[in-house]
């Protein structure tokens, strides 16, 4: 047996070097090549006889199979076992940090943070639509974890949690939720939304949204006037802002705002109303070239005209405004008797089962037209 030994552990009187001078030794090129039988006759050696240090001793080919092992610019390897290795291999491998192998892992992999959305949400020749991975993953484990936790979407786990968690959904490699938690799984849920390369509300949405009406309420009628305005408004978002966005910006909205619809139904145990929702997540799907704009576009409530009011909208009355989204979703699971909020979380357990092929099986056609015109949006901005 010939190999290079790769000693995991010191020895009890230090460690050895592949140059280390032995007995006998005719050829430099010849020192890290000797047998078996050979190495464990030293009497310089006596520690390799014993079976336990054994265990301790890696026998690797070449200096590829040893990059494998451990980074090679972290080894102090001698100039003629580079020679000798050049013997056997036709490239010798890449001085590379365990940061820098990394990054060209995750070149080669589909990466899932900072992609298109029509890439990402189409699968196979037929088109069939999926959720991208995080955003399902996430979404399932805080429908099933998280709601009840108190600061949902608010609070911020360790960076280096975090990271570790894109990156391996970046080098499409598993990822256990359970062992970063909550704050985790809703942190990157929000991030996958921040990092998308065209935001779902950019400043082309600005004016269109601006235009939402806005109840001016007194306090002998603010009740009947917040109840009307309510279905004004819904109305209005139903029909001419998500109209303006793309199939997949308002599929992947109806999924995510059936979560947070469900987080606000316990607002009572984790203190996340609708509008605390809104709130959160405004400033990660509002991005222009104006950061002012930007801010003044995440505030809410019933006098504002932002995307952050269109969000708490989205989220309190999201039966109404995402109808043609869960025609197509649901198809003719879509009753009027039935919880919808939950039909289409239970769609995004079924996306995470192995065989899913989509809720759309072929070529989708376009979702049901709406029957507010652009005209009329241009007219309620006047």
């Amino acid at each position: 047996m010939t190999g290079i030994p790769l000693f995991l552990q010191r020895m009890g009187r230090g460690s050895m070097s592949f140059d280390e001078p032995r007995p006998n030794t005719t050829h430099p090129t010849k020192r890290h090549s000797l047998d078996m039988d050979t190495l464990l006759s030293r009497r310089r050696l006596p520690l390799l006889r014993s079976p336990k240090f054994f265990a301790k001793v890696t026998w690797v080919d070449t200096l590829s199979q040893l990059a494998t092992m451990v980074p090679l610019s972290q080894v102090s390897i001698p100039q003629p076992v580079y020679e000798y290795n050049m013997k056997v291999e036709s490239a010798l491998p890449a001085l590379s940090t365990p940061r820098q192998q990394q990054q060209q892992q995750q070149q080669q992999a589909p990466m899932a943070f900072g992609v298109p959305l029509e890439g990402l949400m189409t699968r196979g020749s037929n088109s069939s639509a999926i959720l991208p991975r995080p955003v399902r993953e996430c979404i399932a484990y805080l429908r099933h974890n998280g709601v009840a936790t108190e600061g949902l979407f608010r609070r911020s786990p360790p960076s280096t949690v975090l990271r570790a968690a894109k990156d391996a959904y970046n080098g499409d490699q598993p990822v256990d939720l359970e062992l970063g938690g909550v704050h985790v799984a809703a942190v990157l849920l929000k991030l996958f939304f921040r990092e998308l390369p065209e935001p779902i509300f950019s400043s082309h949405s600005y004016a269109t949204v601006r235009a939402l009406p806005v109840a001016t309420i007194d306090g002998n009628a603010a009740a009947d006037v917040a109840k009307q305005m309510d279905s004004v408004r819904a109305r209005y978002v139903e029909e001419v802002i998500l109209p303006s966005l793309s199939r997949e910006c308002r599929l992947l909205l109806c999924f995510t705002c059936a979560l947070l619809a469900i987080v606000a139904r316990n607002e009572e145990a984790n203190r996340m109303t609708a509008f605390n929702l809104a709130i959160v997540w405004a400033p990660n799907l509002a991005r222009s070239a104006n950061p002012v704009a930007d801010v003044a576009m995440c505030s809410a409530g019933p006098a504002a005209a932002t995307v952050g009011s269109v969000i708490q909208i989205m989220i309190a009355c999201f039966d109404s405004v995402f109808a043609a989204e869960l025609a197509t979703i649901l198809g003719s699971s879509n009753t009027a008797t039935d919880d919808r909020v939950v039909a289409v979380l239970n769609v995004v357990d079924r996306m995470n089962e192995d065989g899913w092929i989509g809720f759309v099986e072929s070529t989708p056609p376009a979702l049901p037209p709406r029957s507010v015109s652009t005209d009329k949006a241009e007219s309620g901005s006047d």
